[in-house]
């Protein structure tokens, strides 16, 4: 006769199940390949540069005309202004000095227009919310064109990083807006 193991509570029936696993070989990622090198010292095609400008600017006249912007244009006016505050704060590419105050500005015209579509009145800007965001579209285009394809590919995924990272957070968080 032979004595009997006590039962094995969860965790140590998982430890003996991997334990009996084959090791697993470590996942090899995908990397990017750069078709041509000069991607990262010149701007962007401008073909490229003038479909994102023509995204936003089309966002920016349907809250501005009032036919019924929705979170499509919503974000992309979000997602022009967080590029811009990465490009100022996170990358040192703009003078914080210059460009927050337009920044802030945007974002308070951004709320406010948050504010009365939760309401039940349309998604609409005030004045200074509508001349801060075409402020903050000017200076998008600039960086477009003076900055490579490479430093605005850069902004864009620090900034999905960033708000991807507030939404992440167990507690809500004043610094992202959701319709």
């Amino acid at each position: 006769m032979t004595p009997q193991s006590p039962p094995l509570n969860r965790s140590a029936r998982r430890a003996q199940r991997r334990a009996l696993r084959k090791p697993t070989r470590p996942v090899r990622r995908a990397q990017a390949v750069l078709v041509d090198p000069l991607t990262l010292l010149r701007p962007a095609a401008r073909e490229q540069r003038d479909r994102v400008m023509a995204r936003f600017l089309t966002a920016l006249d349907a809250m501005v005309r009032g036919e019924h912007p929705g979170i499509d244009e919503w974000r992309d006016l979000s997602d022009a202004i967080n590029t811009v505050e990465t490009l100022c704060l996170h990358q040192h590419k703009l003078v914080p000095q210059e460009v927050m105050p337009t920044i802030n500005a945007a974002i308070a015209g951004m709320v406010q227009a948050a504010q009365r579509y939760k309401a039940g009145q349309g998604m609409r800007l005030s004045g200074s919310g509508l001349q801060a965001l075409r402020d903050v579209l000017a200076i998008y285009e600039l960086c477009c064109e003076q900055l490579t394809e490479h430093e605005m590919a850069q902004a864009q995924a620090e900034t999905q990083r960033r708000v991807h990272a507030l939404l992440r957070r167990r507690t809500p968080s004043k610094e992202v807006i959701e319709l």
